[in-house]
């Protein structure tokens, strides 16, 4: 098969909303449905997707939203990926303010229907001071605020997602919560609708269902910061150019370009822009971003190289086995 039959388009796209690995699954499956792609990998920690095959960007994105998310190609976003960063910065404060408020509104609910539980004579006091029917009035109050300040981010998506029959962890939260709301109000306000000894509330179970997965998503969040901050600066090792051979001679192409086959001429001091094979040439080769190891490490024909790593004294021609 020819160089020109191997060649692929790549297309890079930022996607946003995706919030755990059944998200990514549905993501990658409705890529992989659009026609002409080859290949698709999501990436959830970076939020990026890597499509090969002759689609179109635009039938991409549109498969995308479809499936419930936004997309917009990489190398078009400009300003546009300082702005992703700035609403992720915007979305872990949001988090962390309702993480709060959450938290702040669940805990009087817990305490005064677990405490009755965990607490010797909690649910005496309970009854004597404040009522039981009275208790369950405050904990409803208390929780409908939870779900609908903080909480409400799992209805807006998680209902959606559930009428498009493609559920996510917000239609779980949404739901559970609902469902443990839902029982509790007809508890507090029509009990002779339930069996009799069935009479049960589950505020508590709602309110603290949403601080914990807000707990987790603000945990996550900031993880996420962090991981991008570090791919970014492993990014910005990487060479930008490679000297390709093509059509007999050496042009100077984007490290984006380069495909599988092609020969790369690494000059002195350079970093080498691309995995390969070493076809020509003796040099020293500094791995230390990947071994950690100080001493260069000798390179001649038949050796590996990594991309990223910097060639020192000698020259190099390498055949290019990953892009």
């Amino acid at each position: 098969m020819s160089q020109s039959e191997n060649r692929h388009d790549t297309i890079s796209l930022l996607i946003e909303g995706m919030t755990c690995a059944s998200c990514v699954a549905r993501v990658e499956k409705g890529i992989k449905a659009v026609p002409g792609v080859t290949d698709a990998t999501v990436n959830l920690a970076t939020e990026r997707a890597t499509v090969r095959g002759t689609a179109s960007a635009e039938a991409v994105i549109a498969a995308i939203e479809k499936t419930g998310y936004e997309a917009r190609p990489v190398e078009t976003a400009g300003q546009g990926e300082d702005d992703s960063e700035e609403k992720k910065e915007a979305e872990r404060v949001r988090l962390k303010r309702d993480l709060i408020l959450a938290s702040v509104l669940a805990l009087p609910v817990f305490v005064l229907e677990m405490g009755s539980h965990l607490i010797p004579g909690m649910h005496e006091w309970v009854i004597k001071t404040i009522g039981l029917q009275q208790s369950w009035y405050w904990q409803f109050a208390l929780t409908l605020l939870v779900l609908t300040l903080p909480g409400r981010r799992f209805y807006l998506k998680g209902f959606p997602a559930l009428a498009r029959l493609a559920p996510d962890m917000n239609s779980l939260v949404a739901v559970g919560t609902a469902a443990a709301f839902g029982y509790s109000l007809v508890a507090t306000f029509t009990p002779d609708l339930l069996p009799e000894g069935t009479v049960n509330v589950y505020y508590e179970a709602a309110a603290v269902i949403v601080v914990l997965i807000l707990l987790g998503r603000f945990l996550e969040a900031r993880a996420k910061g962090r991981t991008s901050e570090a791919i970014k600066r492993l990014v910005g090792l990487q060479a930008r150019v490679a000297h390709v051979l093509r059509e007999g001679r050496i042009v100077d192409i984007p490290v984006d370009e380069v495909v599988l086959g092609d020969c790369v001429e690494v000059r002195p001091g350079e970093r080498i822009p691309v995995d390969g094979e070493v076809t020509e040439g003796r040099s020293f080769v500094d791995e230390s971003m990947i071994t950690g190891e100080p001493i260069p490490v000798e390179k001649s024909a038949g050796s590996a190289v990594v991309g990223g790593t910097v060639n020192q004294k000698g020259a190099l021609t390498l055949r290019a086995t990953a892009v």
